[in-house]
């Protein structure tokens, strides 16, 4: 979720979170994570069960003809490990699915969670330590490749031909091709893409209060955070910044800039506008040093807490403690269901929108897995059958949420379990998903926005190779993270000095030896897709 350029991330909590924390993430090149609150917009496979999914009804019968020649004789506990944090009746929702799955799979699930403000650090670690886990969310922003060239993911390609068929047969050849890494599938993606941005929302009752009427740039959302601050003291003015990874990457890609490498903690960057693109490095780039010098001014402005690194709580915007926070239009939309009286607002930021990469939201089988069979039949249910998609997507129906009489999602509960909130975008199904009911009023014009903004990426295809590089990649990210908080949450008091501290560690660090490499993959790559 930090600089997926993501993000990531579209998205999770009260309603607000949940739906607005979804698909949460990081950008860190551009785009954002997506739900389909945006009515499937942009979708694939709409509408069509002869894809491969199942309603309700037919579930049953179809699940035990999937099944009928594989061993299920022996009961299996599964775990799955998914990005935020889960809804109050998380547990509930869970207890329902697991009774469907002991019956369908002779399994139980486990759902473990990674927080926000621990993704960045603890997911790593999380595939480093060999935790036996059977599923795991993937995305680019949770430097999906990197973690795939490590060794830290399954290949599932002879395997879910068995175990997960109608998934694999619905990856359509351009997803498929984002997905492959040497001849090898390491996730399943979602079907799903749209125009994302990670942009401001803002509670438009205060704008109004305040005499705005739009941020049209970083400046301008520093003007709302410092009408708070004067007005509204008893508000944070930003909310949980830290687990977007503050303002940099809102900088970066504001000037057109692409975190070419799709990686987290990367300052490595081409200019869209260029049409021969060199990857360079942010630190080292004219203007840089102004934004940090801004964000010195706007931390010592209290514009964010001083505690705000160690911050974990990421609904600071929904339970009524921020006034704004950082993502994407979905979270916008959560936050607007949950408190349709603040008239929350979205606008956007980056100078270009692109198409959300095939690994924008999946699900992987880690290498520590014991029950790769079992959990990609889980994961086939959770795609496919919309009982199972309809609980961890939506909760309980009947408590959480109804079916209007126009197929539409009517919430019910949002503190209870709001629709899409809770990291169910990695098996995302665009075929079984709901508009939703009470929805921005002015969603149809922010997506049109985000369409009128949108370039073709030519690098949408590109997916570096780290081995060459693999121990500079690893230390650059670290110097990042030592170096570039501070800075960008205005703790360093001479910026200036900060920054050249900065440049030389991440020099020290092989970023030299990085851009080379990647230069020369982007060349070849550039190259063979003329």
């Amino acid at each position: 979720m930090r600089r997926s350029n993501v993000l990531t991330l579209l998205l999770a909590t009260t309603l607000s979170m949940a739906v607005a924390l979804t698909g949460c993430g990081g950008n860190n090149s551009g785009n954002s994570n997506t739900s389909s609150n945006a009515g499937n917009g942009g979708t694939k496979n709409n509408g069509d069960n002869g894809k491969g999914t199942t309603d309700n009804t037919a579930a049953g019968t179809d699940n035990a003809g999937a099944k009928s020649d594989i061993d299920l004789s022996k009961h299996v506990n599964l775990t799955m490990y998914l990005i935020g944090s889960p809804a109050r009746d998380y547990d509930m929702v869970l207890a329902e699915l697991n009774k469907k799955l002991e019956k369908d799979l002779n399994a139980t699930l486990k759902v473990n969670w990674v927080g926000w403000a621990d993704y960045g650090t603890q997911y790593p670690l999380l595939l480093a330590s060999g935790e036996p886990i059977d599923l795991i969310y993937a995305s680019t922003w949770t430097n999906f490749y990197q973690n795939a060239r490590k060794g830290a993911f399954m290949d599932i390609k002879d395997l879910a031909k068995t175990y997960a068929p109608k998934s694999l047969a619905q990856i359509t050849p351009d997803f498929y091709k984002q997905t492959e890494l040497d001849g090898h599938l390491f996730a399943m993606p979602s079907e799903f893409y749209q125009y994302g941005d990670m942009g401001y929302i803002v509670r438009g009752d205060l704008m109004k209060k305040y005499g705005l009427t739009s941020i049209n740039n970083i400046d301008d959302y520093g003007k709302f955070m410092d009408a708070v601050v004067k007005n509204d003291p008893q508000l944070d003015p930003s909310g949980d910044i830290s687990s977007s990874g503050g303002l940099e990457s809102y900088y970066a890609n504001a000037q057109g800039y692409y975190g070419i490498l799709s990686s987290q903690f990367s300052p490595f960057y081409i200019n869209m506008d260029d049409a021969n693109p060199k990857i360079f490095n942010l630190y080292e780039t004219d203007g840089i040093l102004d934004y940090f010098k801004k964000m010195k001014e706007w931390g010592d402005k209290g514009y964010w807490s001083k505690s705000i690194l160690s911050n974990k709580d990421d609904k600071m915007l929904t339970e009524g403690k921020a006034a704004s926070k950082l993502h994407n239009q979905d979270s916008w939309s959560g936050v607007y269901m949950e408190h349709p009286d603040w008239d929350v607002q979205f606008y956007l930021n980056s100078k270009y929108t692109y198409k959300t990469q095939a690994m924008q939201d999946g699900m992987a089988v880690p290498a520590s897995s014991k029950n790769p069979e079992r959990a990609l039949m889980l994961l086939e249910l959770l795609r496919t059958d919309r009982s199972y998609n309809n609980l961890l997507t939506y909760g309980i129906e009947g408590k959480h949420y109804e079916i209007t009489s126009d197929n539409k999602l009517k919430p019910l509960d949002l503190d209870g379990f709001a629709p899409d909130g809770y990291c169910s975008w990695g098996f995302k199904a665009p075929e079984l998903r709901y508009d939703v009911v009470g929805t921005p009023p002015n969603n149809a014009e922010v997506r049109q926005k985000l369409a009128d903004r949108a370039r073709e990426n030519p690098y949408a295809l590109f997916t570096p190779d780290f081995e060459p590089v693999k121990n500079e990649m690893a230390a650059v990210t670290n110097v990042v993270q030592q170096y570039s908080f501070p800075l960008n949450y205005g703790y360093v008091k001479n910026p200036e000095e900060g920054l050249k501290t900065l440049v030389s560690k991440v020099k020290a660090a092989g970023s030299e030896k990085i851009m080379a490499e990647m230069q020369k993959q982007l060349d070849a790559f550039l190259a063979a897709n003329k």
